[in-house]
């Protein structure tokens, strides 16, 4: 177990940190007490790469109206060229 003072933490902090990453343990100390600890979390096992398109809502059918054009009103907002009227959260 490595146990550095701060000052020496500070000017090589990668290298405590992939210790930690390596599963090591680094005290860190002030004056020769120790103040707290450098710990590498835990990583979660991966499976393998992820497939494309494998979001957990993949292949839910989307309603037809999805692909509906946008109300033109809609549009001109969006674009940055007016507020619409009928926005409710425009400035009155």
């Amino acid at each position: 177990m490595h146990q550095p003072n701060i000052h020496e933490v500070r000017e090589n902090l990668a290298d405590y940190v992939a210790a930690a990453e390596r599963g090591e343990e680094v005290l860190i100390c002030r004056r020769n007490q120790p103040v707290a600890r450098l710990v590498g979390l835990l990583r979660p096992v991966r499976r393998g790469p992820r497939q494309l398109g494998g979001a957990p809502d993949a292949g839910v059918a989307l309603p037809d109206a999805f692909f509906d054009p946008l109300p033109p009103a809609l549009l001109v907002t969006l674009a940055g060229q007016g507020a619409s009227t009928d926005d409710p959260l425009a400035a009155a």
